[in-house]
């Protein structure tokens, strides 16, 4: 069943500080006095997260940042689709330290990649379906342009063709000597040559300017049973939102669709449209080719990674020989 930790590496090294040390840096928002017990939660690619229990029994998550410009992005479309999509309050931030931090609401409940082994296909059905509607959720915000922003919605750059532009950075990529060294010559020359051949797939896909989380996937989505009703309760990990086509999140969830429950990827493409208009005919298509744009992501970064790179080059190979 599908395992998010024995395919990506963290992409930065948690920070660990002791119970004394993180008293001391949230001390300016939090009296120690009030703080009862304090735990490192699991999980985090990027960022290091630990639940306070107060006093009173109200639990906060102190996210710590590695890269405080993603930190101040991921807090202020929190504060942006709050209400509409089920994401935690932001209590307090602080940008001022050597950790820059924030303090958000603690949710409760189980992440979706822990529960495919939990719950019975009727219920993994529901949670689909579930999913899927949160997605449109997110999908309706539409921020006027297509490209990256900043923690103001600032576009540093601003897209004029979507799928001509992810077209560009997939293609210019997969002949750089990082990313075909690690794809290996002979499957880099038959990426490239299928990228060349869907150009006019990637820049005949509508320029959407809708909110697209860009991580959009089990281990970032949190459940919770309500009465005898699964609902999504929170979706987490907000800093690489951008604005484009939505079928970029589809893709995402969908990346490892042949490791999911029968059934699920249809529940949750039905929650998806439950509230919308239909999607394009060459829906799966397409969201596959603008997911190669994160795979070629991962596998020009810097740092070894070979878990992650692993991964990559197996959706890339899929991609390209037409399998799921």
């Amino acid at each position: 069943m599908l395992d998010y930790y024995t395919k990506f590496d963290q992409r930065e090294s948690p920070t660990v500080l002791d119970l004394q040390s993180i008293r001391e840096l949230i001390s300016s928002r939090l009296k120690s006095s009030e703080i009862a017990s304090i735990t490192l939660l699991a999980g985090g690619f990027m960022n290091s997260n630990y639940r306070l229990v107060l006093g009173d029994g109200t639990s906060l998550v102190l996210r710590i940042s590695a890269r405080s410009g993603d930190l101040k992005k991921e807090l202020r479309v929190l504060k942006y689709v709050h209400g509409t999509v089920p994401v935690p309050a932001v209590i307090a931030e602080d940008f001022s330290g050597s950790y820059p931090f924030a303090l958000i609401e603690f949710i409760e409940g189980t992440l979706l990649s822990d529960s495919l082994n939990q719950l019975d296909s009727g219920d993994l059905t529901k949670v689909a379906a579930e999913a899927g509607a949160t997605l449109q959720a997110i999908h309706s915000f539409d921020l006027g342009q297509a490209g990256f922003f900043d923690e103001n919605f600032v576009f540093n750059p601003a897209f004029e063709n979507f799928g001509g532009s992810l077209y560009d950075y997939i293609y210019s990529n997969l002949q750089t000597d990082r990313v075909r060294e690690r794809l290996g010559e002979e499957l880099a020359e038959r990426t490239l040559a299928s990228v060349r051949a869907k150009r006019d797939v990637y820049w005949s896909i509508p320029n959407s300017t809708r909110l697209i989380h860009c991580d959009y996937n089990l281990k970032n989505i949190l459940i919770r049973k309500v009465g005898s009703a699964w609902k999504v309760a929170g979706v987490f990990d907000w800093e690489f939102a951008i604005a484009g086509s939505p079928l970029v999140d589809v893709g995402n969830f969908l990346r490892f669709e042949d490791e999911l429950p029968s059934g699920f990827r249809e529940a949750f493409i039905q929650g998806y449209l439950s509230d919308s208009n239909e999607l394009p005919s060459n829906w799966r298509e397409v969201a596959k080719l603008l997911d190669l744009a994160a795979m070629v992501n991962f596998l020009e970064s810097e740092r070894d990674a070979p878990k992650t790179f692993g991964t990559a080059i197996s959706v890339i190979e899929k991609t390209v020989n037409g399998r799921s």
